[in-house]
């Protein structure tokens, strides 16, 4: 299989490979290049990043090479290539991206409610027990402020794929190269952090609009 950007490499492996799956830190180790597991129990398959080709394992012993081609020149040229604006097919794709981003910061907001719930409470059981003249005890409490930060993570993700879906809004190729370059570096890395949604936004330019 052959295809022209590192995006829609994955795009291909997503479609064949079978279960979800996570970078796998150990394996990656030992063969000296990325490899992504299959997360489901006993499902022998994995998927592994040799740069210019994805190798994509499967349960049944096949393997499917997707090899990452620089684009021919193209003999003509459309308006949206003219002008340097992003085509729908690009903007909606990468709005997709972004919604999946917002479910990661959702569970993290949903987590920190929880954990808000347990630190009040510990801070109601400290107060019950405290007695007149005892014992100063403090505690300190994350989960309000971690929860308004992941909150502030998913209002920046759903500006940002208003402004990809609505076709008024003027959003440029180079936009969606640079969002797309932050979210393949995320995926490689394994590591979300909570100012990527806000770094998005300035991509573009949301805080103008």
């Amino acid at each position: 299989m052959k295809v022209t950007s590192i995006k829609d490499a994955w795009a291909e492996a997503n479609k064949i490979f079978p279960t979800d799956y996570e970078h796998d830190v150990s394996r990656s180790e030992r063969a000296g290049y990325p490899i992504y597991y299959s997360t489901a129990n006993g499902v022998n398959a994995w998927i592994s990043d040799l740069g210019n080709r994805l190798e994509v394992n499967l349960p049944d012993g096949k393997s499917v090479d997707i090899w990452i081609q620089a684009p021919a020149e193209a003999t003509t040229s459309n308006s949206a290539e003219d002008n340097g604006s992003a085509t729908r097919e690009e903007r909606c794709e990468t709005a997709k991206r972004i919604q999946r981003l917002a479910y990661f910061y959702t569970a993290e907001y949903v987590g920190q409610l929880d954990n808000k719930k347990r630190e009040d409470a510990a801070v109601k059981e400290m107060q019950d027990a405290a007695t007149e003249g005892g014992e100063i005890k403090c505690m300190v409490l994350t989960a309000e402020n971690n929860a308004r930060v992941a909150m502030g993570s998913i209002t920046d993700c759903i500006a940002a794929v208003n402004i990809l879906v609505n076709m008024e809004e003027d959003v440029d190729n180079w936009m969606i190269a640079g969002i797309n370059a932050m979210l393949d570096k995320v995926r490689v890395t394994q590591g979300v952090p909570f100012d990527l949604s806000t770094a998005i936004c300035g991509v573009l330019g949301a805080q103008y609009r």
